[in-house]
């Protein structure tokens, strides 16, 4: 078994753990969190660079494994399939337009280099689903930095992650047995995320938040992800009619999800003073 290899960024420094910075919301503080965002801020801020975020889709866990704790170094998305091929991962000659052939690094090479003084971090989106191949290769990929390497097939140079190379994995499965024991033994800490990321609400009109926070908690039969509410917001911002909006994103329960906005407005009218 693979014992856990802790990294921590030279001269880097992460950023308090009791504080996280939103590009769209700004600084949040992390004790007003809900509980499983605020463990993932301990996590990262104890220096846990390998993390497993599973749970229901659309409550922000891609956009947080983006953007969440030190991403000096560079943050970049692999979203896994059983298509995708070791190219994806790796990288690819592609022609150039004298005739000649470049190479072009793939996601995890990038995040190995990072920004050339320490690693970036790779946001692997639903890993469990690549092939066996594809999954093997990232498997050494994602072991520590004093293991994992990968030889250029034309060059011969060995490549290794710089340190602090991170990498955090999403998945939208309910029970961690689920994902093969090889590939939880790579992440150290798992997370399940039931409640949306501020930083993902915050994308969205004032008026959805509160309803798309409470769809995304929803029982799994009426349950929405916040993703769901962006393509509701896009369509409403195009200057689409509001009950054919929400019937294109929310089908047969668009009716509910309208009330549920309705009831929300209203809950924050200001109350008149009797006199």
């Amino acid at each position: 078994m693979t014992t856990p290899y802790i990294t921590k960024t030279p001269k880097r420094p992460a950023p308090p753990a009791s504080v996280m910075t939103d590009p769209v919301a700004g600084p949040h503080d992390a004790t007003q969190l809900p509980s499983c965002w605020r463990d993932v801020v301990d996590a990262l801020g104890a220096g846990i660079d390998r993390l497993v975020l599973f749970g229901p889709p659309g409550t922000g866990k891609t956009y947080a494994g983006l953007t969440v704790g030190d991403v000096t170094g560079g943050a970049y998305r692999l979203i896994c399939n059983e298509d995708m091929t070791a190219a994806d991962v790796t990288g690819h000659f592609m022609p150039t337009a004298d005739g000649t052939w470049k190479w072009l690094q793939g996601s995890v090479l990038k995040a190995w280099e990072g920004d050339g003084v320490v690693g970036g971090r790779v946001v692997a989106d639903e890993i469990d689903r690549a092939s066996g191949d594809v999954l093997s290769l990232l498997l050494n990929m994602f072991d520590n930095v004093e293991s994992a390497s990968w030889q250029h097939p034309d060059s011969a140079v060995v490549h290794r992650p710089r340190p602090g190379f991170s990498v955090i994995m999403t998945t939208n499965i309910e029970d961690m047995r689920d994902l093969p024991v090889a590939l939880r033994d790579r992440f150290p800490v798992a997370i399940r995320i039931d409640q949306p990321h501020p930083g993902a609400l915050a994308r969205l009109s004032p008026y959805l938040r509160a309803p798309a926070a409470a769809a995304a908690a929803a029982a799994k039969a009426r349950r929405f992800s916040v993703r769901s509410f962006m393509a509701f917001d896009r369509l409403r911002e195009n200057g689409m009619d509001l009950e054919r909006a929400a019937f294109l994103i929310f089908g047969d329960h668009s009716k509910d999800v309208l009330d549920a906005i309705r009831v929300d407005a209203v809950s924050k009218r200001p109350t008149k003073k009797v006199s």
